[in-house]
Order: C-alpha cells, then sequence, then structure tokens
C-alpha cells in the first residue's frame, strides 16, 4: 500500500455451529413410554377384542341406552311418513337394521350388567313389538313376586302382549297407571297404544301415537338441521377444491420445515411426554381426590398443560418457536388459501364418513352403540356440557395436532416419506380413541387428510381447524339428538 504497510487479508467468520442435541431425561423418556403403551393398548381393545364390553365406562348404561333407543324410534316414527328419499337415505346411512331387534341385544348386555326394573321394562317392551312373547312371559316370569313394582309392570306387559286382553275398565285403568308413573317416551307411549288397541280404546290409542310423532318430529327438524349444515360445508368444500385446481397449486401456507429441526430422537422424546405425561397427570389427579369432582374436563385440560412447555422450552433452545416449527400463523396473503384448504378436508372428512357408513351397512360391521358414546354430554350440568364441549371442539384439536401431526408426523419424516409416515402416524393416532372398526376406519381418515394437509400446506393449521369442526359437528349431533 502507499503507506509501506502490507495488507494482511481478513479472515472468515467461522461458521455459526448448530445448537447441540437437547438431553432428555431418560428415566422420564422412559416412564412416559410406559404410560403411552398402556394408554394406546388400552384403549385400542376395541379394535382388537370386539367381544370386549365397554359399559364399565359408562356411569348410567341403562338410562343412556334408553334415551339412545327411545330418540332412534321416536325418529324412524317420524321419517317413515316423511320424504320418501331422506328416509330411504337414513335407513342406507344407518345400516337399516331392525333397531328393535338390536335394540333387545343391547337391553339384555345391559340387564347382565346393571339390572334395574326400568331396563326390564323395556326389554320386555322390545321383546313383544319383535312378536317374541314367549320370551316376554320367561322374562317377566322372573321377576320378583315380592316387589309391588315388578308385579305392576308384570301386568302391563301382560295386558299389552300376553293372553287374552284386559277388561275395559281395567286397561284404561292401567293406561291411566301408566302415564303418569313412567317418563313420556317411546316406550311408556308404545305400552298405552298396545294396551289400547286391545280393548279398542282408539282415543288412547291416537294420543300415544300423537305422543311418538311430536317428538320424532322435533327431532326430524333438528336432524334436517345439522344434515343441511353438513351439507353446506360439503358443497363449499367441492367448490374450493373447483377453485384451487383452476389457479396454479396454491403452495404452502406457511414454512414449517419438514422433516423438522428435531433429530428423531428428540421427537421421540418430546412425543412420549406430550402423550402420556398427560394421562399420568390426570390419573394422579383423580386417585388423590379419590370422587368425582364435576371438574375432570378441566383437570384434563390442565393435564396437557406440560406438553406446551416442554416443546416451547426445546424449540426456544433451538432458536425456534412453535409458530415457525409447525406453521401455527400463515402468511396473511394465503389466508384465502387456508380457508379453501380447510373446507376440502372438512368436505373429503363428511364425504368419507358418509361411505364409511355405507359400506359398514353392506358389509353389515356391527357397531356396538357405546362407540364414541359421550355419557357426559346427556346427563351433566350445563356448565359441565360447556366445558366438555369446549374440550372436544377446541381444546383437544389444538393438543392432538400438535402431538399427532407436529411432533409424531414431523418426527416419522425424519426417517420416512410422506405417505409411510401419513400411514404410520394415522394409525399410532387411531388406536387411542378405542374405537371399533367402523369409527376406527373414520380417525384413520382424518389422520391421513391432516397429516397430507400439514405436508402439502407446511402448517399444522389446516388439520387443527378441520379436527376442530369435524368434532364441533359430532357434538352438536348428540346434544341436538340426545340431550
Amino acid at each position: 500500500m502507499a503507506d509501506g504497510t502490507s495488507e494482511v487479508p481478513l479472515e472468515s467468520a467461522p461458521p455459526v455451529a448448530a445448537p447441540p442435541p437437547r438431553r432428555f431425561s431418560l428415566v422420564v423418556t422412559v416412564f412416559c413410554s410406559i404410560v403411552v403403551a398402556l394408554y394406546i393398548g388400552l384403549l385400542g381393545r376395541p379394535l382388537i377384542e370386539p367381544r370386549v364390553s365397554p359399559l364399565a365406562e359408562l356411569d348410567r348404561p341403562a338410562d343412556s341406552l334408553d334415551r339412545l333407543i327411545t330418540r332412534e324410534l321416536d325418529l324412524r316414527a317420524a321419517m317413515r311418513g316423511g320424504l320418501r328419499w331422506e328416509w330411504r337415505l337414513y335407513r342406507a346411512l344407518s345400516g337399516d337394521e331392525d333397531p328393535v331387534a338390536e335394540a333387545t341385544g343391547w337391553f339384555e348386555e345391559v340387564l347382565d350388567a346393571d339390572p334395574s326394573p326400568a331396563a326390564e321394562l323395556s326389554h320386555a317392551v322390545l321383546l313383544g313389538e319383535s312378536g317374541r312373547t314367549e320370551k316376554a312371559s320367561e322374562e317377566i316370569s322372573r321377576w320378583d313376586a315380592d316387589s309391588d313394582v315388578d308385579q305392576r309392570m308384570a301386568r302391563w306387559v301382560s295386558a299389552a302382549y300376553l293372553g287374552p286382553p284386559p277388561a275395559a275398565e281395567a286397561g284404561r285403568a292401567m293406561i291411566t297407571e301408566i302415564s303418569t308413573q313412567r317418563p313420556s317416551n317411546w316406550f311408556t307411549n308404545t305400552l298405552v297404544k298396545r294396551i289400547a288397541a286391545r280393548i279398542g280404546d282408539t282415543g288412547a290409542r291416537a294420543r300415544a301415537e300423537a305422543a311418538i310423532l311430536a317428538r320424532g318430529r322435533a327431532l326430524l327438524f333438528r336432524a334436517r338441521l345439522l344434515m343441511a349444515v353438513s351439507l353446506a360445508l360439503v358443497l363449499l368444500g367441492v367448490a374450493a377444491g373447483v377453485w384451487m385446481l383452476a389457479r396454479r397449486p396454491p403452495g404452502p401456507i406457511a414454512d414449517a420445515p419438514l422433516p423438522p429441526i428435531w433429530t428423531g430422537g428428540e421427537g421421540y422424546a418430546l412425543f412420549v411426554r406430550a402423550l402420556g405425561a398427560p394421562q399420568a397427570i390426570a390419573l394422579a389427579a383423580f386417585v388423590i381426590l379419590r370422587r368425582e369432582t364435576g371438574l375432570g374436563s378441566l383437570i384434563g385440560m390442565a393435564a396437557d398443560l406440560p406438553l406446551f412447555l416442554w416443546v416451547i422450552g426445546y424449540l426456544r433452545a433451538r432458536g425456534s418457536s412453535m409458530r415457525d416449527a409447525m406453521g401455527l400463523w400463515p402468511d396473511r396473503r394465503r389466508w384465502s388459501t387456508l380457508a379453501a384448504v380447510w373446507l376440502v378436508l372438512v368436505a373429503v372428512a363428511l364425504l368419507g364418513d358418509a361411505l364409511i357408513e355405507l359400506a359398514s351397512g353392506y358389509l353389515r360391521l356391527k357397531t356396538h352403540w357405546t362407540d364414541g358414546f359421550t355419557e357426559e354430554l346427556l346427563w351433566s350440568s350445563r356448565r359441565r356440557v360447556f366445558l366438555e364441549s369446549f374440550d372436544a371442539s377446541v381444546w383437544a384439536p389444538i393438543v392432538e395436532e400438535i402431538t399427532f401431526r407436529g411432533l409424531l408426523y414431523g418426527t416419522l419424516r425424519t426417517r420416512l416419506a410422506m405417505w409411510p409416515a401419513a400411514l404410520l402416524s394415522a394409525a399410532i393416532f387411531t388406536l387411542p380413541h378405542g374405537y371399533a372398526l367402523a369409527g376406527s376406519a373414520s380417525v384413520f381418515l382424518s389422520g391421513i387428510l391432516w397429516a397430507v394437509a400439514y405436508e402439502r400446506t407446511r402448517s399444522v393449521l389446516p388439520g387443527l381447524l378441520a379436527h376442530s369442526a369435524n368434532n364441533a359437528l359430532s357434538t352438536a349431533w348428540t346434544l341436538a339428538m340426545l340431550r
């Protein structure tokens, strides 16, 4: 240089080293792995052993079955006199089984586990309605001869189905007795209708039939409203799919890396903690409390909070966040694509469920009435129903999408291509739900859809929103038709 000094070349900056792998406690990982194995195995048992009765999981099996059957038979009575195509579609989707014969077998199972006078009467009425009068006679002959309630019910069943009809005055007295002592439902009205028909009381028979139809029409209105919502979502999903196909490929809506930033071992440690720790915490809480608190949903949601602490802490140590690692907040310019993908996912899931129902009916696949049954929505207080609905429709989709798509699917993608990872993660996602074959097929299909959506859009948000919509519709059906 001009001043006589020699120029010293600048050294290039050393590359920034990647953060070292996170060290997870081996003891905690092993413990959570054991909990996850037990959790998945026990809840997946109905799929592996369909003959195992799940009645022990219910607090009020007889009342719950009674509600399910009375609403089903009320609805069918209204639909038979309604639109022909609607009745045919309903029978196709419900399997076209004889509901009276099917309910008879279910009540026999309930009576073995939880005998009660109300369940005995309902079972006897179903036997009479299915023409099995000899079986009904045997049934009531075993009722307690020293119980006034049992003997009164035996007289009612005999007057409706067995032997010669009672005298007109005696029959009218029994109709009054039944109407004042039994709740107004399908079983009560059917019993009254049969006695009235046998003694020639056309007025009492017409009133009983009108009561069944009135309840059935109210249920039919609700069912049509929910079907209209479902159909609208399907049509919107089809339109959204056409819109996306007409444009250039939509591409990702966020930038979540797949494979993710964690290793397979780190992802496994996070996944078993996310799935196993909440189960262990909730179980410990219920054991310590030693009684039903009415706060089951709150305790369950609170037990999920460590998931966020673990994942956020891990990602922060790696210089990332849940928003970036799982695409939880898309670019504003891609919100229209997010909405379109969400609608397509919802539509495909609804159509897939309908096809699964049709296939189950065609193949005569039996589904137990408790499969997917949420008893709390029927009998709990409004506060608990709100918490249960919030848990199912909002909280559970958030937790499950982060756990099964964000962590599990992402971790599988460190070793597998998209489709093997999607299929395996969907299978693991299906087992903890504890459903039988048809219900499991629906969950498996949804798990595949949401994993592929995560891969294509680089965001768990479309699957999360579709998951929430799916659970919200299911909850709405239960509340509208059974609550």
